[in-house]
């Protein structure tokens, strides 16, 4: 199997680490805003002197690492020819059995945003543990209406034919920082059109909320959907046949939940617990 593409942030020796996978068109480095905040929660005590504090030199790193792969098709992974979801989580498999960790893989929080999200849902068998995980789903199309299958595929396909500038992306999408809009330009331009139009055909029909009828106990599974005024991937009524599973909707949010609202992205991860 060929080296996995991934981008990392905070110590790789910290005691609780993080997952992230990124939608369709985007890529690992695009989370660094939520990467960046993980990799800092529980550094510091609130309300002190941080250039004063410093740890034992054998205490265990404070905060989390992060690890975010490029899915099949983007970034830096490598191409193929079978996009689906299953291949896409055969590609993940060696990300969830790690050298050095009591447990069967080492992730405290698991996010996925969009088609990530689908393909974190396809790894919630692998994800059962002693230890208690969090799973986010960030606007993913589990069961999408077609009328947003369409919008979605008409503007991906757009984008693909016709790249935007990332002051395009600022003017657009105002929530945005500089480097959000420098590296949705960069994912963009990175990603093969190719894999992303297969991607589009294999998923077909977009029918994958059954991935969430079996949770281990270890397991939460929170979905954060987007404005319904703003063309969600997801629908609270969608879910309701799932009642193990929280949803919650992101009122003034669109799909890039991740991008304009990042905080509450980690608060939603961390709900509940000491960071």
């Amino acid at each position: 199997m060929a080296t996995l593409s991934t981008s990392t942030w905070g110590d790789p020796s910290a005691t609780k680490h993080v997952l992230l996978i990124h939608g369709i068109t985007s890529s690992s480095q695009c989370w660094y805003r939520i990467a960046h905040e993980f990799a800092s929660r529980g550094k510091f005590p609130k309300s002190s002197d941080r250039s004063a504090e410093h740890l034992p030199d054998d205490s265990p790193a404070a905060g989390y690492f992060v690890i975010a792969p490029d899915l099949l098709g983007h970034g830096h992974a490598r191409r193929g020819t079978d996009y689906t979801i299953a291949a896409m989580v055969e590609e993940l498999r060696p990300l969830l059995t790690v050298a050095g960790h009591d447990h069967d893989h080492p992730y405290h929080v698991v996010i996925g945003h969009s088609l990530g999200g689908v393909v974190a849902s396809a790894l919630i068998p692998f994800l059962k543990s002693t230890r208690p995980v969090r799973l986010v789903l960030v606007d993913p199309p589990l069961n999408p209406p077609p009328e947003s299958v369409a919008i979605y595929e008409d503007a991906i396909g757009n984008d693909l034919k016709n790249p935007k500038t990332p002051e395009e992306y600022l003017r657009e999408n105002p929530l945005w920082t500089r480097e959000d809009g420098i590296l949705e330009y960069s994912s963009v331009r990175l990603c093969d059109s190719a894999a992303v139009h297969a991607i589009l055909e294999q998923m077909k029909p977009w029918s994958f909320a059954y991935l969430l009828s079996s949770v281990p106990d270890n397991v939460r599974v929170t979905v954060l959907a987007a404005d319904p005024a703003k063309v969600p991937c997801v629908r609270e009524e969608d879910l309701k046949p799932y009642p193990h599973v929280t949803v919650k909707t992101i009122w003034g949010a669109s799909h890039n939940i991740p991008r304009e609202l990042p905080l509450v992205v980690v608060d939603t991860a961390l709900e509940g617990t000491t960071s």
